[in-house]
């Protein structure tokens, strides 16, 4: 304990000085190495290990993006890393036990995380001054959301659970990233009234949606794309709305992703057996 005091008041002024690219890769690094532990305990504490790590990605990011956090950040700026980490982590017990697969998982992983720490940073940064990455970060922001909408949609119909539980266990998840998803566009200071009601509405149609797809004959990544697909149709247009871009061409963009899904879901259904 003693040796262990002297190294850290040794070390303790370059730990706290890291710059912030430093600070990224270390905590890319734990989050990565704890998601490779998970595989190695027993079974019954996978779970509790799923929590430990989306609490840490808290606790890091918040360490991560020590610098001029206030107010609402302090939920909006961690709402991905922290979704990111717990969706990931649980999609990865689903995966076939081959090693080439879960290494490709691993690496997607750290890419995933480090990405999201860029963008918070820039989320951070664009609510005190313009920065010219923003919209950059808005894009690649929104296309995260949809990889932890898939994977917790995935998870989620894999349980096989009642309609009634699917729609409940939904709602959250699709109330809280949409409203950080529509919060990233103007990055206010305060909880608009039109976010939240923007974000209520995108969480009542994904949770009729998901009754609906409980009744529904599919796979589990069909079951998933569809989700997402719909989520990135009405947050997409509501984005867009907030810029002043929604165009005719746009809304066609938007609505012929979801069309598709929908059709590709048609199509494989197998009914009556």
């Amino acid at each position: 304990m003693g040796k262990f005091i002297r190294i850290w008041s040794k070390n303790r002024r370059k730990i706290l000085t890291l710059d912030k690219k430093e600070r990224f890769a270390i905590q890319t690094t734990l989050l990565t190495a704890g998601l490779l532990v998970t595989q190695f305990i027993w079974e019954d504490y996978r779970f509790a290990m799923v929590v430990i790590l989306a609490v840490l990605s808290y606790a890091l990011t918040a360490w991560s993006l020590k610098e001029d956090i206030k107010g609402i950040e302090w939920l909006l700026l961690f709402i991905l890393p922290v979704m990111y980490v717990a969706s990931l982590s649980l999609f990865y017990f689903l995966l076939p036990n081959r090693l080439f697969t879960k290494f490709i998982m691993t690496v997607l992983f750290s890419i995933g995380i480090y990405a999201i720490l860029r963008i918070e940073n820039i989320y951070n940064v664009a609510a005190v001054r313009s920065i010219q990455l923003l919209r950059v970060a808005q894009s690649v922001g929104l296309l995260l959301t949809l990889v932890i909408i898939y994977l917790s949609s995935n998870i989620l119909y894999s349980l096989r659970l009642p309609y009634w539980l699917n729609m409940f266990m939904i709602l959250p998840l699709v109330f809280i990233l949409a409203l950080q998803s529509l919060w990233s566009i103007n990055l206010e200071s305060k909880f608009s009234q039109a976010i939240i009601i923007y974000s209520g509405i995108v969480t009542l149609i994904m949770g009729e949606l998901a009754v609906v797809l409980s009744f529904w004959p599919v796979q589990n990544s069909l079951y998933s794309l569809v989700m997402a697909a719909c989520y990135y149709a009405f947050v997409g247009l509501i984005q867009q709305y907030l810029q002043d871009k929604l165009f005719k061409n746009v809304i066609s963009e938007f609505i012929l992703g979801f069309i598709f899904a929908v059709f590709l879901i048609l199509l494989t259904s197998k009914w009556g057996g």
